[in-house]
This record gives structure tokens, C-alpha cells and sequence, in this order.
């Protein structure tokens, strides 16, 4: 799998102002929307919400992973946002400062995009490498970042 077809730079949000985990989900679909991973951004939605109704997406240390596949994606993309300010995630109160959306198309792609998305969600569970990202201040850095966590080749 490429890189561009995992993440883009345009994918990525830097110190952006969300006041709300609802807000930041918005604009990490509209993200995924403006690169052409996801075709329906209220379908989606709905599909992102359901899945976030069936568990908990807050990962630790400042990190949040929304994610999901639905038929409204049509390859499988990350999006992230680092906020300017931490916001909380959850009834719990947890305060979340990197949010990284996965997204997965139903269909023929669904096994390949969980075996790279899988690689890369087992590597944020090191702390190390949360902070490595949290602490990474462009856009290139992170997709890096992103990149080598899945494994995937890199053109950053």
C-alpha cells in the first residue's frame, strides 16, 4: 500500500481549535471527505457515531481513535488532528489532544486495511510513540510518524 493512499499531509491538522470531540470528528471527516477517502460525509457520520456508541475510543495519554469502515469510504485513509488545547473525549472527563481517525471501505479492501490500519493501532498502544507524535510539530513529521507505524513505504 502507498503512503498517499494511507495519508496525505492535507489529512493532517496541526494546533487547530476544537472545542468538542463532535466538532473534532467533523473536521476529520470533512478532511477525509476533501481527499476523496470518504464519498458521504452524513453517512459516515452516522457510521463513525455508531461505532463510537459500542465502546470507548479514548486510547490514553492524550490520544483518541475514532474509527470504523463503512460504505462510504472508498479506500482506506488516516486522518489526524492535534488540538491547540486539550478537549475532553468522554463522560469520563478524559482530556484528548491527538485524535487519529481510521477509516476502512466495506468490501474487497476490508481485510488489507485492517492488517495496516492493525499495525498501526498496536503501535500507538507504546507511550513512546504517542509522545513522539504529540511532540512532532509538522505535518511531514507526522506522516512520517504515521507511516512507519503501519509499515507502509513513505514518501515523507
Amino acid at each position: 500500500m502507498e503512503s498517499k493512499s494511507l495519508i496525505t499531509e492535507d489529512n493532517i491538522l496541526i494546533d487547530f481549535n476544537v472545542s468538542s470531540k463532535e466538532e473534532a470528528i467533523d473536521k476529520l471527516a470533512e478532511l477525509l471527505v476533501e481527499s476523496g477517502a470518504v464519498l458521504d460525509k452524513p453517512g459516515f457520520l452516522k457510521d463513525i457515531y455508531e461505532r463510537e456508541s459500542r465502546g470507548f475510543t479514548y486510547a490514553g495519554d492524550y490520544l483518541a481513535i475514532p474509527h470504523g469502515w463503512s460504505k462510504h469510504v472508498v479506500r482506506t485513509a488516516v486522518a489526524v488532528l492535534k488540538t491547540k488545547d486539550p478537549i475532553i473525549w468522554d463522560e469520563k472527563g478524559n482530556l484528548v489532544k491527538l485524535i487519529i481517525m481510521f477509516v476502512i471501505p466495506q468490501g474487497n479492501e476490508i481485510e488489507q486495511g485492517l492488517e495496516k490500519i492493525g499495525q498501526l493501532f498496536s503501535s500507538l498502544g507504546d507511550v513512546e510513540a504517542v509522545k513522539r507524535l504529540l511532540n512532532a510539530d509538522t505535518k511531514k513529521e507526522i506522516a512520517r510518524l504515521i507511516c512507519s507505524y503501519a509499515n507502509v513505504k513513505s514518501k515523507f
